[in-house]
């Protein structure tokens, strides 16, 4: 009897050790399996940005006096005169979404103006896309991961008046095509997540701290793009509004940039290395 015991406990004990070899081997080769699609990542992010010879961001005055929709329809449109960061979706009909504009809440009776409004995010909260992507920096931006057009939705961050364009396809109405006149237009720093810094294209840094107002040009005549640079790996996010020093343009509400950083190719061939290791480990057990 003692010795049939001993027997099944040690067919117990071997068919744990399978299960515990199995299940290690069914998760090396799981990541194995994910590494691929994470290079593929990497590899898109250095690619060139295709399909983006057209910016995505614009700069213009709000035109509309009155709202025309909604709960507040009637009441005085409070972007009026106000500067206002666009994003340009030229899908289906071309058109205009503001983002971080002024808003009410409460009701219509007595409604209170907010300096933002739930649209107020980059990438857009509503299609559920990921912070924009960091990666290795070269060059002057060696050893920094750094904000660059990769091909993913928002991420050519350059910037221009919406003067610039032909308004005529835009289902807007041209509510944002007046001319920024002699405006001198300014991108203020509300907000910054530690180890993040924005930069120029030469790599001088141009806004680090809460506060830090910088000039991007004068009117109509301006081509802006801001640099985004951070010192190690994570997620990080920053708030700004427009402002005009000229104070002939109201400021613009708060709007705000989520990135988060892309490991460098060599790091992820590594993690494929420690891998295989794991998978040979695990087959060997068997």
């Amino acid at each position: 009897m003692v010795l049939q015991v001993s027997g099944v406990g040690l067919v117990c004990a071997d068919n744990k050790s399978r299960e515990k070899s199995t299940k290690s081997l069914f998760i090396a080769v799981s990541f194995i399996l994910s590494l691929p699609f994470a290079l593929l990542t990497v590899a898109k992010a250095e690619e060139p940005a295709i399909g983006q010879s057209l910016p995505e961001f614009y700069i213009g005055v709000d035109n509309q006096i009155t709202l025309t929709r909604g709960i507040y329809a009637g009441l005085a449109n409070p972007n009026y005169n106000r500067l206002t960061l666009l994003v340009a979706h030229r899908e289906g009909t071309p058109h205009f979404h503001g983002i971080g504009t002024y808003s009410y809440s409460g009701p219509s009776s007595n409604p209170v103006v907010n300096p933002t409004n739930t649209n107020n995010r980059i990438p857009e909260t509503s299609t559920g896309l990921p912070p924009l992507s960091l990666i290795a920096g070269k060059g002057i931006f060696q050893n920094s991961f750094v904000s660059a057009a990769t091909g993913e939705e928002y991420s050519n961050l350059l910037m221009q008046s919406v003067a610039t364009i032909n308004n005529s396809s835009d289902s807007s109405g041209g509510r944002w095509n007046r001319s920024l006149g002699n405006a001198n237009l300014s991108l203020q720093l509300l907000e910054i997540s530690d180890g993040l810094t924005v930069a120029n294209s030469l790599g001088q840094t141009i806004l680090a701290n809460a506060g830090d107002i910088y000039a991007i040009g004068t009117g109509d005549n301006f081509f802006f793009l801001p640099k985004f640079l951070a010192s190690r790996p994570g997620k990080y996010s920053a708030s700004f509004k427009l402002v005009d020093l000229s104070l002939s343009l109201g400021e613009s509400g708060i709007f705000n940039l989520d990135f988060q950083t892309v490991p460098e190719p060599s790091t992820l061939i590594s993690l494929i290395l420690f891998g295989s290791i794991l998978l040979t480990r695990s087959s060997s057990k068997n």
